[in-house]
């Protein structure tokens, strides 16, 4: 008789057994990758907002808060537009919010690491940092990222 050129069985169970032991010593570390690549994702657009936060405050000569949470933050102008009162780190009257960010699922803060007092910073009409600090940023898997603002011309660095 002529054998036809297909798989058996066996072979086949063979190639998904292979397969399932591949996929078992990958996903671990794609999904240790995909943690990762958040938090330093997270760490970016904190960088970025402070950046623009800084930015803001010697655009507008006002006062330019950041107040931490440990799932996000809000950046806002306080000028006291409005009826509101300037520089009294409370967005009141017609202040401008800049932005209140949520973090990615499995990304905090833990306050307790927060060095800022009252867990909060502000930029000056300057650009200069009046409650300087650092804050650090965590993951589902515990790896984190400090932000550094403990010089006064708000300089932001990273480790």
């Amino acid at each position: 008789m002529k054998r036809d050129g297909g798989l058996t069985l066996i072979e086949l169970m063979i190639v998904l057994a292979l397969l399932a032991i591949i996929a078992s010593v990958a996903f671990p570390t794609f999904l240790g990758q995909r943690s990762e690549t958040k938090l330093r994702d997270a760490v970016s657009m904190i960088r970025g907002d402070l950046e623009m936060a800084r930015s803001r405050a010697i655009r507008e000569n006002a006062a330019v808060p950041v107040l931490i949470r440990p799932d996000g933050y809000t950046i806002f102008i306080d000028n006291g537009s409005g009826g509101g009162i300037a520089g009294n780190w409370v967005r009141d009257g017609e202040e401008r919010q800049l932005c209140n960010r949520l973090f990615q699922g499995g990304i905090r803060t833990d306050l307790s690491k927060v060095t800022f007092d009252s867990t909060r910073t502000r930029f000056n009409g300057r650009g200069y940092v009046e409650n300087s600090g650092a804050m650090t940023v965590f993951n589902s898997d515990g790896q984190s990222i400090t932000l550094d603002l403990n010089n006064r011309f708000g300089r932001i660095t990273t480790y």
